[in-house]
């Protein structure tokens, strides 16, 4: 294998590939080092040891996770009564596409699976959940008051549609990339990475939509 330019960010990334195949408990300095193309001593001029870096590697996942958003900022001040179904539909589809490219597509998997073990991967998916029902809570209300005016539904009524769309979000995305991964584990050819390019499952999240205009149109 030939090497690679080496950085503390490429082996963290390198561990991420690591945990996405084989678990975090399957991750070792060994297949790291492969993956770079390099020995695995020289992993050491950069951390002290594997415990250091997958306490970078979920740092990692952190950082990224916090800069992905349902929607994005720009769409609450777009909203109104003839396009708020159109600019939704787009962010759940949006948002489920986002997942299926590398590196969210890693991140999304291992932190789903290690959320069961680790308080931190844990508190990564709470503070993804809280920010996706913070985010349509807004959503809704301003679709709400542009489309009913006066009889807009109360503050508690939204955080009820809100935390109902934000589990079934959640509970649908898991299933889709549950599968999409599985799919790249069937496949001989992942390494290589040409299968994180797959077509998206255009009929499966058509039905994500669905189950989320069906919501909106309930608030408004």
């Amino acid at each position: 294998m030939a090497k690679k330019a080496v950085s503390a960010q490429g082996i963290v990334e390198a561990a991420l590939f690591s945990a996405f195949k084989n678990g975090m408990g399957g991750v070792s300095l060994a297949d790291i080092a492969l993956e770079l193309g390099i020995k695995k001593a020289s992993l050491y001029n950069y951390f002290a040891g594997k415990e250091e870096i997958l306490a970078a590697l979920c740092s990692y996942c952190s950082d990224f996770y916090a800069r992905v958003n349902f929607f994005d900022q720009e769409i609450f001040t777009k909203i109104n009564s003839t396009n708020c179904e159109k600019l939704f539909k787009k962010a759940v589809d949006s948002y489920i596409k986002a997942h299926e490219a590398e590196p969210l597509f890693q991140i999304y998997t291992l932190v789903a699976s290690e959320k069961y073990f680790d308080k931190n991967f844990y508190d990564i998916c709470e503070t993804q959940k809280k920010k996706i029902f913070d985010q349509s809570f807004l959503f809704f209300k301003i679709a709400s008051a542009q489309t009913r005016g006066s009889e807009q539904k109360s503050d508690e009524e939204l955080r009820l549609y809100s935390d109902f769309f934000t589990d079934g979000i959640i509970t649908r995305l898991d299933f889709y990339i549950a599968q999409k991964k599985e799919t790249i584990r069937r496949n001989p050819e992942c390494d290589a990475g040409s299968l994180f390019a797959l077509p998206s499952d255009e009929k499966q999240i058509a039905g994500i939509v669905a189950f989320a205009l069906e919501i909106l149109r309930r608030v408004i």
